[in-house]
């Protein structure tokens, strides 16, 4: 029999699953575990013990070693009182970008090392591009208000997961980024596909980097089936009539496009219904040439008198739909944060 060949089980471990070196089980918070138990039976989703220290074991957030017991990188991601004093760079940073480059000169708002645990980043990261994309009404054809959304939320928050759930936390060098353009949002994950998973077979194969925090997360309600997010994505965004999403491995990074609706400023869809065909034919002759003087808009708009071209500009401007920049003889405008 010595040269029998035998599964050695502590190889076959996800990383999430091993113990981290001097992490005691103190530096996990025993109140985040508890409520965490206390809402899952109450979704329907867990029905094990209650007893905190069996539950971390159970989902391999505590471990053994001997007789002392450490916690795990799922313990401390989904429980740690400071996540990022053991894993710095377990963290996401956020780019809103004005137009459809990364350029330092478009930025809108740059946020970087957003920590905590992986609870703390989702509802973070998900606030922010669902108070930063846009929202509005329209009229649907029995004539009741019908929601727009230039990006479904189960989208964002799918891909948000996707990014957290399956990221390489052994990766000690990037962080997760989410990017925010003026026509798409990207989620970049560290690490890449996992062995045996490509671009051609994302949606039918299924391999989980870290099974155990995809486990908390199902618990908690942000996942709804294993396997099935990317494939949730892809439904809705056919569902709404969007481009599916881009996928792309680079070895170090898996990163997923996608782009939004394209509220139409010509036909007054969503946040744009309420805007006069003068404000319109403004916003429209900014998208395209980016910044425009009082003089190119007067001229865009021969036949409305000056006071009411003004009246137009003032209405945009407090609008948030666009800016003026410069004073008297260098005064333009260019597109505002919400008119992007």
């Amino acid at each position: 029999m010595s040269d029998a060949a035998f599964l050695d089980p502590p190889h076959l471990r996800s990383s999430d699953s091993l113990p981290v070196r001097t992490a005691t089980p103190d530096l996990l918070d025993f109140d985040k575990v508890r409520a965490h138990i206390t809402q899952a039976i109450e979704r329907g989703r867990y029905r094990g013990t209650e007893n905190v220290q069996d539950y971390l074991l159970e989902h391999r957030c505590l471990a053994a070693v001997g007789t002392d017991l450490y916690a795990t990188l799922a313990g401390i991601l989904c429980f740690g009182r400071q996540p990022q004093l053991l894993f710095p760079r377990a963290v996401v940073d956020i780019g809103h970008y004005r137009r459809t480059d990364a350029t330092s000169y478009d930025v809108v708002h740059l946020e970087k090392d957003i920590g905590g645990t992986i609870f703390d980043q989702l509802q973070r990261v998900e606030t922010y591009l669902w108070t930063n994309t846009h929202h509005g009404m329209s009229i649907g054809d029995s004539f009741q208000r019908v929601e727009v959304h230039e990006y479904p939320r189960v989208v964002i928050r799918e891909l948000c997961v996707n990014m957290l759930a399956h990221r390489d936390y052994t990766n000690y060098q990037s962080a997760a980024r989410v990017q925010l353009f003026r026509n798409r949002v990207e989620w970049s994950s560290p690490g890449g596909l996992p062995p045996g998973i490509t671009i051609e077979n994302i949606l039918m194969e299924q391999a989980s980097r870290n099974p155990y925090i995809l486990l908390i997360l199902h618990e908690a309600g942000y996942v709804e089936a294993f396997g099935q997010g990317l494939d949730t994505v892809v439904r809705v965004l056919d569902n709404e009539g969007l481009p599916p999403p881009r996928f792309h491995d680079t070895g170090n990074s898996f990163i997923v496009s996608v782009y939004g609706r394209q509220l139409d400023i010509s036909s007054g869809e969503g946040i744009f219904a309420n805007l006069s065909e003068s404000q319109r034919k403004i916003l429209s002759h900014l998208r395209v040439r980016e910044e425009a003087t009082p003089r190119e808009i007067r001229e865009l708009l021969a036949d409305r008198a000056e006071r009411s071209i003004q009246r137009d500009l003032k209405g945009l401007v407090d609008a948030g739909l666009i800016e003026a920049v410069g004073e008297t003889r260098s005064l333009h405008y260019r597109l505002g944060e919400l008119g992007t």
